[in-house]
C-alpha cells in the first residue's frame, strides 16, 4: 500500500498545473480540469525485483549500485518492491483506487537478456 500511496502524490503533483482548489482547502476530482487524467506509473529497475532471476539479464545498474560508496546504505535493487511478484495486487488496488491509467516500465534486459542479436 505504501508504495502504491507514494505514487499517487508524485501523479497528483505533476498534473497538478492550473487546479482550483475547493473552499474547503480539499483536492477532490471536481478540483481539476475536465479531461484530467488520474494515474501513476512505475519505473522497472525502481519496483520490479527479481534482478537475478526470471530471465533478467545483467543491467550497468547492477553492477554500479554494488560498488561501495556510490549508493547510500549499499541498496540495491535486487528485491525493490518486488512488483514483479506482486503486479496483480498493484493492479487491484489501483482499481479500488479509481485511477484512470498505469504506466509501467518492463526492464529491457527482462526481453533481451543477452543485448541485442537474440
Amino acid at each position: 500500500m505504501k508504495r502504491l500511496l507514494l505514487c499517487f502524490a508524485f501523479a497528483v503533483i505533476i498534473g497538478i498545473g492550473n487546479v482550483a482548489v475547493m473552499d474547503t482547502g480539499r483536492l477532490s476530482r471536481e478540483s481539476f480540469p475536465m479531461g484530467f487524467v488520474f494515474g501513476t506509473s512505475t519505473s522497472a529497475y525502481q519496483v520490479e525485483g527479481m534482478a537475478n532471476k526470471g530471465g533478467r539479464g545483467p543491467i550497468i545498474w547492477d553492477v554500479y549500485v554494488k560498488q561501495p560508496g556510490h549508493i547510500a546504505n549499499n541498496d540495491t535493487a535486487d528485491v525493490a518492491d518486488d512488483q514483479y511478484h506482486h503486479y496483480k495486487e498493484d493492479v487491484d488496488l489501483l482499481a479500488k483506487f479509481n485511477f484512470d491509467a498505469y504506466r509501467f516500465s518492463i526492464s529491457w534486459s527482462r526481453i533481451f537478456p543477452e543485448g541485442v542479436g537474440k
